[in-house]
């Protein structure tokens, strides 16, 4: 190991989803040199450094109550730098469901001026968080998010005979997901263009399962462990998503060799490289419009590989991008600003 030092990883929620997926990146052997990475969960109390070097990565979603969280890693933690992670909040969100953008962006401002370094999870992520006056530029990094996609790449292509386009979907029944809008635009399609396999669980699967009913051409499915097998058996990935800060399914869907049609918003825009189908964002029509190009479409083997293509180096990227942002902070002196952070709370931000 290069640097004694902890990298502590701190959460709220050891059970959430694509967060928790996310810290599997930080096994990599080229960030295990890096330091020792452990969890913290900050629910159990105070989470303090153990040495001058130790770093803090913050995973957890904000909101108003939690700033004190941050303002306590901030003054007592003695942390040599605390970086936070957006895994939640984008334009999309904001767009979607922030009734008071003013208050909601006084929160993100005053949490990311608790760090040292924000990271955006995606480039379109990291403009809207710069362009918005939520953090400044030179302390907001994008590392796009990724995961090792070994075992999708021994896929097989796609090979599309005749008959109807196999469409496949999956993910949590949210309203983020945006499938009760895939659903609605399979009612447009007639079943020998296109067919839906849907995969998931969540708070919306009773809705989906009674617009599923009427639509012989759609089957919902159990939530799988692994995207194997479900992958191998479909065409085209759909991701019909109201926000998405990054987006893991259009990661291993192209991986897997798989074109994707998705929704023009967020993380997604990052990936909607040559191989893939753009539709603007909660709009029915454009994704009806969607399906018909890729089902007409005679180079579907070509755009699978080009997504390929497009994400075979991604992984590697991530984890390039963490390991510089680790490295970066080694060697600076430990941060000392007591005194500037509590003076900081006469800011009306806090008010």
């Amino acid at each position: 190991m290069l640097f004694e030092r902890r990298i502590v990883h701190i959460l709220d929620d050891l059970d959430m989803g694509g967060v928790t997926r996310a810290l599997k990146n930080f096994e990599h052997p080229k960030l295990q040199r890096l330091g020792v990475h452990t969890i913290a969960d900050i629910r159990n109390g105070q989470v303090r450094a153990e040495t001058p070097a130790d770093m803090a990565v913050v995973h957890f979603t904000l909101n108003w109550r939690k700033l004190r969280w941050l303002l306590d890693l901030r003054i007592r933690g003695r942390f040599s730098r605390i970086v936070l992670i957006e895994h939640s909040y984008t334009e999309g969100f904001e767009k979607s469901e922030v009734h008071h953008q003013a208050r909601f962006r006084r929160m993100l401002k005053c949490a990311y001026s608790l760090v040292d370094t924000v990271v955006a999870v995606s480039q379109a992520q990291r403009r809207w968080i710069v362009e918005a006056g939520l953090a400044n530029h030179r302390k907001t990094v994008a590392i796009p998010q990724s995961r090792d996609c070994g075992e999708l790449f021994a896929l097989p292509p796609v090979r599309r005979g005749g008959g109807p386009l196999k469409i496949g979907a999956f993910g949590r029944f949210h309203r983020q997901k945006g499938f009760d809008l895939l659903l609605e635009a399979m009612a447009r399609v007639p079943a020998d263009l296109a067919t839906l396999k849907l995969a998931g669980a969540g708070p919306e699967a009773s809705r989906l399962g009674a617009m599923a009913e009427r639509l012989p051409h759609v089957k919902l499915v159990a939530p799988f462990s692994s995207p194997n097998a479900f992958l191998q058996g479909v065409d085209l990935v759909a991701i019909p998503s109201r926000w998405e800060a990054f987006g893991l399914v259009g990661t291993e869907a192209r991986a897997a060799g798989r074109p994707i049609l998705a929704s023009r918003v967020d993380g997604l825009i990052d990936q909607l490289g040559t191989g893939a189908y753009a539709h603007a964002c909660g709009n029915v029509s454009s994704i009806v419009r969607g399906i018909y190009r890729a089902a007409s479409a005679r180079d579907l083997t070509a755009r699978g590989l080009i997504a390929r293509r497009d994400a075979a180096s991604e992984h590697d990227g991530m984890i390039d991008g963490w390991a510089d942002l680790l490295l970066s902070a080694e060697g600076l002196p430990a941060r000392n600003d007591t005194l500037t952070t509590v003076t900081s709370l006469a800011n009306p931000c806090w008010r």
